[in-house]
């Protein structure tokens, strides 16, 4: 079985540090975002880099802080900060599912800070 976790580590920190084409590796091929904020995002890695590549020039400090993670079976529940969109960080819950060890889809929702 695959270790979620660290995949989603080595996601969140491709997002941190801006390297889009880790996501290659990460995400499926028919990668679903769920994002209410980037409703008509395309399918796969490159559907997903144009949105970290629009967060990042939103917020060029942005920085995803895990809190908690919690894996069962293909699903991954992720307690997250996200700091960079203001003084204070945004608490987040990330939902991911994985298929053969990467990222299939994803979910997420956002609430006041610490």
């Amino acid at each position: 079985m695959t270790d979620h976790k660290s995949v989603f580590r080595a996601y969140l920190d491709a997002f941190n540090n801006g390297d889009l084409d880790a996501f290659d590796k990460l995400v499926t091929d028919d990668y679903l975002n769920h994002d209410p904020l980037h409703p008509h995002t395309a399918p796969g890695p490159a559907g997903l880099k144009s949105v970290v590549a629009e967060m990042r020039a939103q917020a060029p400090q942005l920085h995803f802080e895990e809190v908690h993670l919690i894996v069962e079976h293909d699903l991954l529940v992720g307690h997250l900060l996200v700091h960079g969109f203001g003084e204070a960080p945004v608490r987040q819950i990330q939902v991911e599912r994985f298929v053969g060890g990467r990222t299939a889809e994803h979910w997420r929702a956002t609430g006041s800070g610490s």
